[in-house]
């Protein structure tokens, strides 16, 4: 079975025609071509197991909206180990997008991943974005609304089929050791 992890991977563009462009550009890769994380992956049923879009509007209640453009790959139970070519094919979105800003004057993006291993140990969280006040900006907001808490819990789904009963119901007897005596010479009465 192997190793497994959970997390999301975001990336946030300032504009549609942004995140077009860097899209095109990202789809020459050929681990992208062969993986297509475009489409869902079929052994991930908690997640779509692939990119997904969407538009965030971080906007104030009464403020002009402010749209920012997403792509969103939520992941559970992956073998997400990077020299596997599928993580690489998701994970090659970050380089494109970092080319993008060395290239162009106020490109503007962010990018954040949250993962979480089996092991409470193991875990990453990244956040980076271009030298832009927006970026920085976006950083925040992303940090803000994504990140990772490993919280040890129990599931205990037992007690939803089982009725308790009483040990004497069950021809037990009085199980209890404190209420249980015995006599012996010394003491009339001894606990048990």
């Amino acid at each position: 079975m192997g190793y497994r992890s959970q997390g999301t991977m975001v990336v946030a563009f300032e504009s549609l025609a942004d995140m077009k462009e860097v899209l095109a550009v990202y789809r020459l890769d050929p681990r992208v071509q062969e993986h297509n994380p475009f489409t869902s992956r079929k052994y991930d049923a908690d997640t779509t197991g692939c990119w997904t879009f969407h538009t965030w509007d971080i906007s104030e209640k009464d403020e002009e909206p402010i749209i920012w453009y997403l792509m969103r790959l939520d992941f559970c139970d992956w073998k997400w180990y990077p020299e596997f070519e599928d993580v690489q094919a998701f994970e090659h979105i970050a380089e494109v997008c970092k080319h993008f800003a060395n290239e162009r004057e106020n490109f503007t993006y962010a990018y954040k991943f949250v993962r979480g291993g089996e092991d409470g140990e193991d875990s990453e969280d990244d956040c980076h974005g271009s030298d832009t006040e927006l970026s920085q900006m976006m950083c925040e907001h992303l940090n803000e609304v994504l990140s990772i808490s490993q919280v040890w819990a129990m599931n205990d789904h037992l007690c939803e089929d089982t009725t308790r009963q009483d040990p004497s119901s069950l021809g037990l007897g009085n199980i209890n050791p404190s209420d249980v005596t015995r006599k012996t010479k010394e003491n009339d009465n001894v606990n048990i």
